[in-house]
Parts: structure tokens; sequence; C-alpha cells
């Protein structure tokens, strides 16, 4: 009597196809270039709790994101910064861009 069933070879098939459309759906949906991106500078208000010692005035702001603006997500630099090798320091906690 032989086994009724799909062979091993289709179900491999099958995982491999729908591992390569989860791959295409995260690059056309803009979430894998968060994955090793560099920060980018902030194109709006740059707010830090602490800034890092040494750091320029007026690249920080003392205030998170209002009610009128919008949050930017992921790593962002202020504009302005010093060159450093190790920009992690730098970064904003909130990089907040006017919308209303």
């Amino acid at each position: 009597m032989r086994a009724q069933g799909l062979p091993i070879s289709t179900i491999i098939i099958a995982a491999l196809g729908i591992l390569v459309l989860v791959v295409i759906g995260a690059i056309f949906g803009g979430q894998i270039g968060k994955f090793g991106r560099a920060a980018s500078e902030c194109p709006g208000r740059c707010y830090k709790l602490n800034p890092p010692s040494g750091s320029p005035a007026g690249i920080y702001s003392d205030t998170p994101c209002q009610e009128l603006e919008t949050r930017l997500s992921g790593a962002s630099i202020p504009r302005n910064m010093p060159k450093t090798d190790n920009p992690t320091p730098w970064r904003c906690d909130e990089c907040c861009i006017q919308t209303g």
C-alpha cells in the first residue's frame, strides 16, 4: 500500500516560494531597507533629552514633538552635526516635522 500525500520536494518548493514572496514584499514595502541603514539627517527639528558633551549650541531642541508635528521613524542625526566616526551618541531621540 502506498502513502497518500505530497512528496517532500513539493513541500520544500512551496516553502521556498513563500519565503521569496515574503522577501519581495519586505523589499517593496520598504521595511528591509531599515536593516543596516546608516542614520539619515533629520530634515526637521531634532529633539534630544541629553545632548552629548561638546555638542554645538542650537543643533538640538529641548522639547519633544508637539501636536502639530509628525515624529519620523528610524535613526536620524541633527543637521550641521560635527564629523565623527561614531554618530550613535549624536542621534536624535525624536525627529519632528511640522505638519500643521
